[in-house]
């Protein structure tokens, strides 16, 4: 993942097989926080991920300004996932990807992905119309065009993180949105637990909701496991850590503690 929740992993995995789910105390009953519930400019999450314990990169999601884009104001949304020295020995990643999410409905407006992973290349731009209910794709790369039907409500892999931090949890049941990624829409659950404590490392412990995806298509950095978002059960909302088991070994990525609010309680 450039994940997530669109970091260092994506939240996009197929299932590979029959992985024990992860053990957490009973969670405790606690009041819905007031969310914000749209993206703080200037908000900069940075990640650094890790391999069977390893570092082997680093990524951030930016909140970097208000644009106009077709005559709507968007907040203009850049994520960037890249591998150390140690990874890029044998297998370099370099993803930069760019969402607009229109100022009102916090639905994307245009998403645009540039990726190097190892020796595959991907460079598109695609636009949503939600008038006509089309995506229009193009790859920079070799030209291809191609129009893909979308529902009233989608949401891209960046925006996927921003839609999920403004929705209010309740007893309502997994919450679901259709994800678009790969010319492709898929519908997806949010399997959410919590609230959990969470230790991190020289950062405390916090109460967070865990929330698994469920769907089953590519990601670009993890392809086929299993994957577990956890955030602030507060008002921020804030993702702290984001853990995947793998083919090749459990991934993980965690947010740098300069990117917590100081107000976020631990």
């Amino acid at each position: 993942m450039l994940a997530a929740a669109g970091l260092l992993l994506r939240p996009a995995l197929a299932r590979s097989g029959e992985e024990e789910a992860l053990e957490h105390p009973a969670a405790s009953p606690t009041a819905a926080p007031s969310l914000h519930p749209h993206p703080r400019l200037g908000e900069r999450l940075s990640f650094q991920g890790r391999w069977i314990g390893i570092p082997v990169g680093y990524g951030w999601i930016e909140v970097k300004e208000i644009v106009e884009l077709e005559g709507r104001r968007a907040y203009h949304i850049e994520a960037q996932g890249h591998s150390n020295q140690i990874l890029s020995a044998f297998y370099p990643i370099h993803d930069v990807v760019h969402s607009y999410l229109d100022v009102e409905t916090l639905k994307p407006l245009r998403f645009e992905k540039q990726q190097r992973e190892g020796d595959y290349r991907a460079d598109e731009i695609v636009t949503f119309d939600y008038a006509t209910g089309v995506a229009a794709y193009r790859s920079l790369l070799n030209q291809s065009v191609k129009e893909i039907p979308i529902p009233p409500d989608v949401q891209d892999l960046i925006s996927a993180l921003y839609w999920f931090r403004a929705q209010p949890l309740g007893s309502d049941g997994p919450l679901t949105l259709n994800l678009y990624t790969d010319e492709k829409i898929y519908e997806t659950g949010l399997e959410i637990t919590g609230p959990v404590p969470l230790e991190l490392l020289k950062r405390g412990t916090f109460q967070c909701v865990e929330v698994e995806p469920q769907a089953s298509f590519k990601g670009l950095l993890v392809k086929r496991g299993r994957l577990w978002a956890y955030l602030t059960a507060d008002a921020h909302r804030v993702p702290l850590l984001v853990k995947a088991t793998t083919p090749w070994g459990p991934m993980t990525a965690v947010l740098d503690e300069a990117s917590i609010p100081a107000d976020v309680k631990r």
